[in-house]
């Protein structure tokens, strides 16, 4: 049994008035080990299956003075230890109960260079122990809470989950930002084939053609949309951007939905909707985790997050935006430089418009030539039915999404326009040929929610490992 579930069955047992003397056993990391003089040793030992992990005492009643002294010697921080006690109520402040040992065994010992046992690290240093970091409270059960959350919700929803493929043909967004694959030993040229003309011969590869990491699942979502209905899937996507910020990664997590329908607002309710879904869930399951990052990580994160989840997210179309900011721009609100129609919006616009209604802003309907050819035209304008979704407090767009263009003709048209070819996308374009119907998805960052419900600031302190550019080292 893990702490946390050990500490909630003591509470269930206290409530009930029911004795909880019985010996226990319980298995974890040493965090901190103290001694003063002769007295009781002190330990804190965590599992990951809570922040506070629970306070071991070994005592002069239970221990000889020789048993203390291998203890204080052996069991160094970073130890897995087994231990057996009995749970009693703590006298200090801090934590409910403790456990006073009654035997132990140290499973795993620690070597005296164990990077943890310095002094409180902060999350920069961190990332140099990606092997070890996870043993912090920093990083907690959170990500595995809001998972759950994002299936729980869809499947609540009536939603078919989806795995589709992630090595691909086809590039989606147009070819920017692609990993190409090959089983080839790139490093040396004599493992490669080439024609005459110069060109890598695809067909002596595994796939005997070009494919790729995938960008987005989209394309294949609304293979089974059209079939099943309403779909989502939590797959990898992999971006070859060269960028460095605190946003971006090579390797995400990404949460695509697609629904039939023809209303961009029961689009845009799914993705509002699953975010306050979200945070309530964390906030009911995972209030340890916040309290402990509201107090030591991300000041205020828990009025963020009571803010976020009871608030009205806002709509504004993009030209409204563009124009309410340059008006602020006019009036020396802020100091930016102007927008034309046509540009997009940069992180420091996001951020404005967002702290200037402290909610969730939906931009929508933006220019159909920046977006991309399978956005739905809207009306006889130049607009198409999309949408982004910024988020206050540095995150900036969460979600992108979009009505699809359903209609076999305007499809091919946009691909025309865009210069994007229908070879390799027969599969796609025959969507529209053979029971066409109206649909809608989105793609949602799950890393970039991730930090919204943390406060962290940088991507790299919320993904297991993190992959980036110019950083691949597990």
């Amino acid at each position: 049994m893990n702490i946390k579930s050990l500490l909630e069955e003591i509470d269930k047992l206290k409530e009930n008035k029911n004795p909880y003397d019985n010996e226990r056993i319980v298995k974890g990391w040493i965090r901190t080990s103290r001694r003063t003089g002769g007295g009781p040793i002190f330990c804190l030992m965590n599992d990951g299956s809570n922040p506070s992990g629970l306070q071991l005492i070994l005592t002069v009643e239970n221990h000889s003075e020789e048993k203390l002294e291998d203890f204080g010697k052996n069991a160094k921080i970073g130890c897995f230890i087994t231990v057996k006690g009995i749970i009693v109520d703590s006298p200090a402040k801090g934590q409910k109960y403790e456990m006073k040992i009654t035997d132990y065994n140290i499973n795993g010992h620690a070597d005296e260079n164990y990077p943890l046992a310095k002094s409180k690290m902060n999350l920069d240093t961190l990332r140099n122990y990606i092997n070890l970091r996870s043993r912090t409270n920093t990083f907690g059960s959170v990500r595995s809470k809001l998972m759950k959350a994002i299936h729980d919700f869809y499947h609540m929803n009536n939603f078919h989950h989806i795995d589709p493929n992630i090595i691909t043909t086809n590039e989606c967004e147009g070819g920017a930002g692609v990993f190409q694959i090959t089983e080839k030993d790139m490093s040396r040229q004599e493992n490669l084939s080439y024609s005459k003309e110069g060109n890598y011969k695809w067909d002596t590869d595994h796939f005997n053609k070009s494919v790729y990491l995938t960008v987005s699942s989209q394309l294949q979502l609304e293979i089974f949309a059209c079939s099943l209905g309403n779909v989502y899937t939590v797959n990898k996507s992999f971006r070859s951007e060269h960028s460095s910020t605190n946003k971006h990664c090579s390797e995400f997590t990404h949460l695509e939905i697609e629904i039939v329908s023809e209303s961009m607002d029961e689009l845009m309710a799914f993705g509002e909707n699953t975010i306050k879904y979200c945070i309530q869930t964390l906030m009911r399951d995972c209030i340890e985790d916040i309290d402990n990052l509201n107090n030591f990580i991300s000041n205020g994160l828990k009025d963020k997050l009571l803010n976020l989840s009871t608030k009205q997210f806002i709509k504004k179309t993009y030209q409204e935006i563009i124009n309410e900011i340059n008006t602020d721009i006019n009036e020396k609100k802020l100091e930016l430089e102007l927008l034309n129609d046509g540009d997009d919006l940069g992180s420091k616009h996001e951020d404005y418009i967002t702290a200037k209604y402290d909610t969730g802003v939906f931009c929508t309907h933006w220019p159909l030539e920046i977006k991309s050819f399978y956005m739905k035209k809207y009306e006889e304008t130049a607009l198409c039915e999309s949408f982004d979704l910024l988020m206050p407090y540095g995150i900036g767009e969460l979600i992108g999404g979009s009505m699809r263009e359903e209609n076999y003709e305007k499809l091919i048209d946009n691909m025309n326009k865009k210069d994007v070819s229908e070879s390799g996308l027969e599969f796609y374009t025959d969507l529209r040929k053979y029971g066409t119907c109206p649909h809608g998805g989105f793609g949602l960052g799950f890393e970039r929610l991730l930090m919204l419900v943390t406060g962290m600031k940088n991507i790299r302190d919320v993904l297991p490992i993190p992959v980036c550019y110019k950083n691949c080292n597990y």
